[in-house]
Parts: C-alpha cells; structure tokens; sequence
C-alpha cells in the first residue's frame, strides 16, 4: 500500500486519541440506535449472513454488480440475504433493484434512505439486517465466484470479530506516466486497492467499505458508522470505514485479514485524471484532520496552526523546484493534502462567524467562504 506522511502536530496530548477515538464513537452510537429487523426470513427461516450494499445514483454499475453476485456460491447450510440501500437515488436504481429482484436469484430486499451520506445509508442498512454477522460491499465491484463462502468462513472463529477481504483493482486504461504505487514518490490509494498477501493474517490496516464484515456485536459494542464520514453527494470525503476499523483495532478486538474472499474494484477512467487525485488529496487532508484534531495548544498563526503553515511551505518549495514527473506531481499533491487539513482546521472562531453561509440550501459539504478562499489558493498555485 502507498505509504502516508502525517505531520506531527505541536504539543500533542498523549491520551488524545483514546479522548477522539470515544468522541467518534458517541456520534456513530447516537447514529445506528437500537433498531433491529426480525431475525427471520419471509419463509420464516433464521437469517445467517447479511450482505449490505448501498448505492447512490449508480445504477448502470449497480445492475452489474448484482448480476456479478447472482454467481457467487452461498455457503452450505445457511439462509442469506441481501439489503440494496438506496441513498436517494434519483436515477433508475430502483428499477434495477425490482429487476434483480423478480430473476429470482438473490433474496434481495430493497431500503431507501433520504438522507445523504454513506453513513448513514450504512447504519440504516445494519438497522433492518437480520443477521448477526453483515457484510458490507460496494455498487462498482464485481465478486469471485467464492466470495461469500469466504467471508462466511472466519466466523466459526468466535473470537474473530470481523474480517477484511482482497479488493483488486481492474484496470481498463493505461496507467498514467505520472502515477506510481511504490517508490519515494507513492501516490495514496485514489485507486482503490486492499492487498496484503494470499495467506490469511491479522488485520494490520482497518478494513475498507468495499469488502469487510462484522458480527453484529461490534456496532452494539463501538457504535455505528459516523456521519461526519464517508462520501456525500457532492464530495470525496472517505473514512466513515477506517475509522470505525480504528475503533474496534483499539479496542483490542480480533480481525482477519481474508484473502480468499476477492472483490474486483473497477479504475474509472475519471480516476485517473489528475484532477480527481488533487480533489482525494483536498478531501483526504480534511479527513484526517476530522479525525485528529488540531491540538487547543498548538500556536496558530492568523487563525492556521503553525505546524501545517510551514509544512505547506516545505511540500511547495518541493513541488516548484521538482525536475522528474511524478516527484513535480508528488509534491503538488502533498500542497492539497495540507490545504485541505488547513481548511478543516481553520480557527473555530472564523467557521462559526461562517455558520450561516456553510448551511445555506444546497451548499456543498465544507462550503464555508474559508474553504471557498483556500480553493482559490489551490487554484492560483496550480492544484
């Protein structure tokens, strides 16, 4: 995987991130509540297995990814089912959802959930499986014929409290001069890929949407997805799924790295503009952030931390004094990624007297006019 730089804040707490890690984990218990569905099927036969996908105006790649799981093999022995999670779709999604329904070969159940964001598309999801052990996926993979036997397989463990499967990158395009997977100048996962091996272990990076599961226990033990995370209708914001990783790995819990069970994550040729990857890194800085606080005691200069200031200075004397391609496009992402952690770190003082303008109807997640400023910043200098 792409390595990560994180710049070291200034006087940082030592016992902050357990005080984070229990913050997030108050927002995502207040967001799931208490709901369960009935743990029977309409047959009246016990539910085992869960699979939860949610989708959002992708019916073209929804339509594949059902035909794509109608061959994957159930495990022997066990009733399954699958929950479409429709977050305000206003495309056919529906549709293709009926039309996967009526083959008759996946016991699909559909739900519609009107407020946008992953999230909560994802605890709405939990909220009316009937399992105890869920299976997340995405809307744009396709799965081995193996997948769901799998994932199923790891939890005859009783101490295993959830797993992480392969997600594969299938490229249909070359990949672009500029883009490189190892080396000094490793791009982060704007591509989305989970490899770790093909023996199973224990999970060293949290699970990822696309591919994982867990025991029902987990969400009654460390609460739900966050909605402060994961993608919205007009942003790239991701995390909802690392973070709720973090929180179950802190705690001490038990996951399996699976590599068995493989999904196959297509490369849109829209991900490999340089654009897009400018876009992940903005959102990315502003995740991390969102999830690591600024530190009350770190020195701000005009509102900035300090720290962010002279590691932006640093990553642009880098980028404007590169000779090779990809060190020149390295750096210039790295000034994204600090101005989106300077975005969501501006001073709180500043947001607030911006409350109004960042909740106007129809503004877009982190439309504050101080993000709308640091845009034009990126614009300036070429992001």
């Amino acid at each position: 995987m792409a390595r990560r730089r994180v710049a070291a804040p200034e006087h940082a707490s030592p016992g902050r991130n357990e005080d984070e890690q229990g913050a997030a984990g108050d927002h995502a218990r207040q967001a799931i509540g208490d709901q369960r569905a009935a743990p029977l099927d309409r047959t009246g036969v016990a539910v085992n297995l869960s699979v939860i996908l949610c989708t959002y105006n992708r019916a073209a790649s929804l339509a594949r990814a059902l035909r794509s799981l109608e061959s994957v093999q159930p495990p022997a022995g066990i009733a399954w089912e699958l929950v479409v999670v429709d977050n305000n779709s206003n495309d056919d999604t529906r549709a293709v959802v009926d039309a996967a329904t009526n083959r008759g070969l996946l016991p699909c159940r559909y739900v519609f959930e009107a407020r946008q964001g992953k999230s909560h598309a994802l605890n709405t999801g939990i909220a009316c499986a009937r399992a105890d052990v869920l299976a997340f996926t995405d809307d744009d993979v396709t799965f081995d014929a193996g997948w769901l036997r799998a994932v199923w397989k790891p939890f005859a463990d009783p101490t295993c409290l959830g797993i992480a499967g392969q997600i594969i990158p299938t490229w249909t395009s070359p990949r672009p001069r500029w883009y490189s997977e190892t080396g000094p100048y490793a791009l982060m996962t704007a591509i989305v890929r989970y490899e770790f091996g093909d023996q199973p272990k224990p999970v060293v990076q949290p699970p990822w949407g696309a591919n994982m599961a867990y025991r029902r226990a987990a969400f009654t033990r460390y609460g739900g997805f966050d909605p402060r995370f994961g993608p919205m209708a007009n942003t790239l914001m991701r995390g909802e799924d690392t973070l709720f990783g973090r929180r179950v790995l802190a705690a001490g819990e038990r996951l399996l790295y699976v590599p068995d069970a493989i999904v196959h994550h297509p490369v849109d040729r829209a991900r490999l503009r340089k654009r897009y990857f400018q876009d992940f890194y903005f959102q990315y800085g502003r995740m991390e952030i969102r999830m690591c606080p600024v530190p009350p005691t770190a020195v701000r200069w005009f509102g900035i931390p300090r720290y962010l200031l002279r590691r932006l200075l640093v990553d642009a004397m880098r980028w404007v004094t590169a000779f090779t391609t990809r060190r020149r496009f390295f750096y210039r992402l790295e000034c994204a990624l600090m101005l989106g952690k300077i975005a969501e770190a501006w001073s709180p003082l500043l947001l607030a007297e911006n409350t109004e303008a960042a909740h106007e109807p129809g503004a877009r997640d982190g439309g504050h006019p101080v993000e709308g400023s640091l845009r034009t910043l990126t614009s300036l200098i070429g992001l």
